[in-house]
């Protein structure tokens, strides 16, 4: 299985206040300091009951403040063909996904009210067909997950189980840890290796 169409949500904390207009200011001021063709524009759905917020777009990846299943978090959508084996796409993934929700926990204009807790995140392979939504695609993809997970969380034990389900939907699993680690701990086990 050549895993393509990799998405990650990780939540915000339970005393975060997200507030949408800041993050459109937030997504602007990273439009405008990235090169001419990183980021494209930005789509505003809040207006949306939990939908998928603020959504900045890119041409290798969608950033958003989701708010799916109205549960805030910050979601990376991998659009374009990675390289590399199924470890290295993952492990690259939650590298920029961390390092995303590491700038904006540092964000002047979100006023220090949006933090991200890395013991709960939902993995995601955007794409039924690469990856359907049945039990034996999820025990094959945690051979490749597992090691990204062990060297992310160190000594920490975590546990994984589907989202859902339902066929229907796209395969997510979700990924529970018992570690207090923050996301700059978990990137730089990430990063260090």
């Amino acid at each position: 299985m050549d895993l393509q169409q990799i998405n990650i949500k990780i939540f915000v904390t339970e005393d975060s206040r997200v507030n949408y207009r800041n993050f459109i200011k937030v997504f602007n001021k990273w439009m405008e300091a990235a090169d001419q063709d990183d980021y494209l524009n930005y789509a505003d759905y809040s207006h949306v009951a939990a939908g998928p917020g603020v959504l900045l777009i890119s041409k290798r990846a969608n950033y958003s403040i989701d708010n799916a299943q109205n549960r805030h978090g910050f979601l990376y959508n991998r659009k374009h063909r990675m390289e590399g084996d199924n470890r290295e796409k993952i492990c690259q993934a939650f590298i920029e996904t961390l390092k995303k929700c590491r700038r904006l926990e540092g964000e002047e204009d979100l006023a220090g009210e949006v933090h991200f807790k890395g013991d709960e995140i939902l993995f995601m392979i955007n794409n039924r067909h690469i990856a359907p939504n049945t039990q034996e695609t999820f025990e094959a993809i945690q051979s490749d997950l597992m090691p990204v997970l062990q060297q992310m969380y160190g000594d920490s034990r975590f546990t994984l189980k589907r989202a859902s389900e339902d066929g229907r939907e796209r395969l997510g699993i979700q990924i529970s840890a018992h570690s207090n680690k923050g996301i700059s701990e978990l990137l730089a086990n990430l990063e260090n290796s």
